[in-house]
């Protein structure tokens, strides 16, 4: 198998791509699974408000 150089940061390349690239992608799939929590803890939440306490303003609108 044939050594690639590195980049000229001094980075190897993670397969075809740039490390930052590959970096940024798990970043934003990381937030994008933050953003899934929140929104189901959210919704569980605005569930759980209705059966305490019916009425009153919504969080979620469905």
């Amino acid at each position: 198998m044939d050594q690639r150089e590195p980049l000229s940061d001094g980075f190897d390349r993670i397969g075809p791509f740039h490390p930052y690239v590959v970096m940024a992608s798990v970043l934003v799939l990381d937030l994008l699974l933050i953003l899934l929590v929140l929104s189901a803890l959210t919704f569980a939440g605005d569930k759980i408000e209705d059966i305490i306490w019916p009425g009153g303003r919504e969080w979620v609108d469905l």
